[in-house]
């Protein structure tokens, strides 16, 4: 993501976050991408909706990160769904909402999803959202 970030900002001028998530539950937001500012952060984000979420809030945007986690509707594991992304237990990704407190934590996470196919290591990814 962050050579993503340094192609745009050579492109644009627009030095910003990107990033994925949920916005709401609406279905027509999906695939569209937002530019959003947020207190405390010092550039913008450009964020895609990738999928919707019945437990985000409408007008919401619930942002994905590599720090583990899985939400609501748990596709990641084997103790949430018959096809899960990812090889292992709930008990790797941190807590249900949120993740990893602690960068630690990240060594615990899978690597990579089972298809084997990922450009970057979901502990990378992990430890960089600690950085």
């Amino acid at each position: 993501m962050q050579e993503r970030e340094k192609v745009f900002l050579a492109r644009t001028a627009n030095n910003v976050y990107l990033g994925v998530g949920s916005y709401g539950n609406d279905d027509t937001r999906g695939g569209k991408c937002y530019r959003i500012s947020a207190s405390g952060i010092a550039k913008d984000l450009i964020v895609q909706s990738v999928n919707l979420g019945g437990d985000v809030a409408d007008n919401n945007f619930d942002i994905q990160t590599g720090d583990g986690g899985y939400g609501l509707f748990d596709g990641c594991v084997i103790d949430g769904t018959k096809l899960p992304q990812f090889g292992g237990t709930g008990a790797q990704w941190g807590e249900r909402y949120g993740g990893w407190s602690q960068l630690s934590g990240c060594d615990l996470l899978p690597p990579y999803p089972l298809c084997g196919f990922a450009a970057d290591s979901m502990r990378d990814l992990c430890k960089w959202s600690f950085a």
